[in-house]
């Protein structure tokens, strides 16, 4: 039994565990779509049981195209129950407070969540890794928001249960620091997906000001909620390729990942971005349509779809062309600014969140963050899409805004499964 703190965490969440070995076989539209440029595809979900009849191909082969998996708290949310029933928390609690005895009772809740974490990374990575290195992203319990040093332990945990995973920060604008968390933590060499993010600006952002390893448009949310036809892949391509200037012309070494995919003609549409996150029966979606042979599957990083929007003119009127042409148009000017942020020694010794925040202002691009009122938040809890008779639509711009969105989603099922926790080693 591990003696450490730390080490109980780890051990907890790395249960024993045989290592399947399966052999590795090709699906040729998700090879087409690897052809046109992109570099990973993976799984939105934390489910073995949900991943396993679509990776699976005959004579027990899967593929090999299919090379990882997302997990953030509405996935986790799905499995917890099973996770908590199949493990020990009662005991791990026990000794995780015998371990630190001023543990405090919201940290014990975040470390569990981590261990769950874990334990879902570990399950993916021995079911379906086959001698590869499977890239599983698991994100951060949303409470750290506002605690750097425990943030950045946690990530150091999550890590070392899953050596290949990678460490969720999402975007909080409420907590300019979520950069900064991001950013010390790739310092030290574990890979971070900065998620919950809507535009092209706050992925330069997140490239520009933490280097991470990927970051994400959510780009389904978009042409859900601003009723869209080809919104969201444009959003996507800007981005794709704002990233890729800046990895010649900066240094960086962001991937994008095109998140929050509804439907299989995503793939065909912005194919040869750097990566792909979908649900399970979107990625079955597009490997068993009949419509787009993969011989014509291209990439399409020189497409653009700005005179094909198809955004519905109810939503253009409420929100402007202009304050929607900002989900996918970066300011040269912001550019400048952040690249000569992070190059200053001033932002490589910066710790503190709030005086992040002022040098935006300061420089005219505070709208980046936002910090909610509690009514506020309050309203942002009743969907994760704008209401577009509210204050809050008409007055942040739509990427801070649908950010905020997404996190108190988030948040909601974080909460219920504190709940479930607290019940289990009460």
């Amino acid at each position: 039994m591990p003696n450490s703190f730390d080490d109980a965490i780890v051990s907890y969440g790395q249960p024993p565990g045989e290592t399947a070995r399966p052999r590795l076989t090709s699906s040729p539209l998700l090879a087409a779509v690897c052809k046109a440029g992109t570099a990973y595809i993976y799984a939105d979900t934390a489910d073995t049981k949900e991943l396993e009849p679509l990776i699976s191909a005959q004579g027990g082969d899967i593929f090999r195209e299919i090379d990882g998996n997302t997990a953030n708290q509405p996935l986790v949310h799905k499995v917890i129950a099973r996770y908590l029933e199949g493990g020990d928390p009662a005991a791990w609690a026990s000794r995780l407070r015998s371990l630190q005895p001023n543990l405090g009772a919201e940290n014990l809740t975040a470390f569990m969540y981590a261990i769950i974490c874990g334990r879902i990374g570990n399950d993916m990575a021995r079911a379906f890794g086959a001698g590869r290195e499977w890239q599983v992203s698991l994100q951060l319990h949303m409470g750290l928001g506002r605690d750097a040093e425990v943030s950045m332990r946690v990530g150091r945990w999550l890590r070392r249960m899953v050596p290949s995973g990678v460490v969720k920060v999402p975007f909080t604008p409420h907590a300019p620091h979520c950069f900064l968390i991001a950013r010390d933590l790739e310092r030290e060499g574990i890979p971070v997906n900065f998620t919950s993010t809507f535009s092209a600006r706050q992925a330069v952002a997140a490239g520009l000001l933490s280097n991470v390893t990927l970051t994400n448009i959510f780009m389904g949310r978009l042409n859900q909620g601003l009723k869209a036809a080809s919104l969201g892949e444009h959003v996507d391509l800007e981005a794709q390729r704002a990233l890729r200037r800046l990895r010649r012309e900066a240094g960086i070494k962001t991937l994008l990942i095109v998140a929050s995919v509804r439907e299989w003609q995503t793939f065909v549409r912005v194919a040869g971005c750097d990566v792909f996150t979908a649900p399970c029966e979107s990625i079955r979606g597009y490997m068993t349509q009949k419509e787009i042979p993969a011989a014509e599957v291209r990439s399409q990083l020189e497409t653009s779809y700005e005179d094909n929007l198809g955004i519905a003119e109810e939503v253009l009127r409420a929100l402007g062309k202009e304050r929607i042409a900002r989900l996918y148009r970066v300011e040269p000017e912001l550019i400048q600014f952040m690249t000569e942020l992070r190059s200053s020694q001033d932002y490589q010794n910066l710790r503190d969140g709030d005086q992040l925040y002022k040098r935006f202002d300061q420089a005219g691009f505070g709208d980046l963050f936002y910090a909610p009122t509690a009514a506020e938040w309050q309203e942002l809890r009743k969907s994760k899409l704008p209401d577009f008779s509210s204050a809050l639509t008409k007055r942040l711009p739509i990427d801070t805004l649908y950010t905020l969105l997404a996190d108190a989603d988030f948040e909601k099922y974080q909460e219920d499964m504190d709940r479930q926790i607290k019940a289990r080693i009460s």
